[in-house]
């Protein structure tokens, strides 16, 4: 068999350089790299963005032909060849697949734009007047016609038989099924969504810098006095009303020997403008995986206050080393996370303060320490058996 593999599907996207959906899409690539002695792999990408230059020694190493988007279409690299079957992680049908002439496969992450695409939050996070008015003609005048144009977008991957879809999550599931309810009878396989940690055969080309406790005095934090927010650029995770929250417990005089870390932060200004105590938080842009790592390892709890999720990795990463979770209730999160976290209404601050405050009670601290290290292994047992059933779905 002939494969198509797109990598600009785990390139970077308009709202980030690095997303889950991106990630997914290079732990199948990598997946797939197991499997050369059934198929023969092709793949394509714009050399005009970054890519992750592990992809492309694993594409020297096996001689895997590489097409620029840039150069050819993906309809000229389907004839030229001869591809019998193609995957992408989150499919763009603006690059013009010739569907019908070849099976097409892709992942449904989530329906993010339909489920929850405006909050009074996102006006926070504008920081010209261009896009504070456009916001406001979205929420009042073209409401409509915006959620109209999302329901066809969406809908022309759901809708289309010609596409073969997978999701990784039960919530993702009903969701494509409650928007799109003439796919209530049609096969939707769901596979939870993986993470490096799944793989076998994966090996950075680049040896990650040893870190250890005394990289943390770098990020003016110490081991355990700290609480953890990443993907704070982006409206949808909701970092704002967690530090709004965090801002009144600090004024308040609780966690007196506490910061937060937030990573992500790409215009600090969103966050301080309106802090009473910003000696107390610590802004990082985007950091490397390792960073990341030792930062989840340390913590003292993770927030996640995410509007919305398809699967949501961050939670499931930082109850592998059992750091405490308090999470929202929305979407796929109680799903992944199971009763090894606490819940909240991610609206509403105060009920994240009341969550952090039952955090920082020993006993309850205790007994979610326990509860995350054995949902973490439930759930990575369950990713690494579905990154091998997935493999072999795409492939069979």
């Amino acid at each position: 068999m002939r494969f198509l593999y797109d990598l600009s599907a785990t390139q970077p996207s308009p709202e980030s350089k690095f997303h889950g959906g991106g990630a997914y899409g290079e732990i199948v690539f990598f997946k797939l790299l197991e499997y050369l002695d059934r198929i023969t792999l092709v793949a394509y990408y714009d050399a005009d963005s970054y890519i992750n230059p592990d992809i492309i020694e694993a594409i020297k190493k096996h001689n895997i032909p590489l097409y620029d988007l840039n150069k050819i279409s993906v309809t000229k690299i389907i004839e030229k060849e001869k591809i019998d079957r193609a995957y992408s992680a989150m499919l763009n049908l603006n690059q013009h697949w010739p569907l019908g002439s070849v099976q097409v496969y892709t992942t449904v992450h989530g329906l993010r734009t339909l489920e929850m695409p405006f909050d009074s939050i996102m006006f926070s996070y504008m920081t010209s007047l261009k896009e504070k008015i456009k916001f406001l003609l979205f929420v009042t005048v073209a409401r409509k016609l915006y959620l109209k144009k999302m329901l066809e977008i969406n809908g022309r991957l759901a809708n289309d038989d010609r596409i073969n879809i997978i999701t990784i999550s039960n919530h993702s599931l009903a969701s494509i099924k409650s928007f799109f309810p003439d796919n209530m009878n049609r096969k939707i396989p769901v596979f939870a969504s993986p993470t490096f940690e799944q793989l076998e055969n994966y090996a950075p080309i680049k040896d990650s810098p040893i870190m250890n406790n005394a990289n943390l005095q770098s990020f003016s934090v110490t081991e355990k006095k700290f609480f953890l927010i990443t993907s704070a650029a982006r409206w949808t995770k909701n970092a704002l009303r967690a530090v709004f929250a965090f801002d009144e417990i600090f004024s308040d005089d609780i966690a007196t020997d506490f910061k937060v870390v937030l990573t992500g932060v790409t215009n600090k200004k969103i966050f301080t403008k309106k802090l009473k105590n910003p000696d107390r938080f610590v802004f990082l842009d985007y950091v490397d995986r390792n960073v990341l790592n030792l930062l989840a390892k340390n913590a003292y709890g993770f927030i996640y206050p995410s509007l919305n999720e398809g699967f949501g990795y961050p939670p499931i990463e930082s109850m592998r080393y059992g750091v405490p979770v308090a999470a929202s209730g929305t979407s796929s999160i109680p799903e992944i996370c199971g009763d090894a976290v606490l819940y909240f209404d991610p609206y509403s601050i105060s009920e994240i303060k009341n969550r952090i405050i039952q955090l920082l009670n020993s006993d309850i601290y205790n007994q979610l320490i326990e509860k995350s290290k054995k949902q973490y292994e439930f759930i990575s047992s369950k990713q690494k058996k579905d990154l091998e059933l997935l493999a072999d779905y795409l492939i069979s």
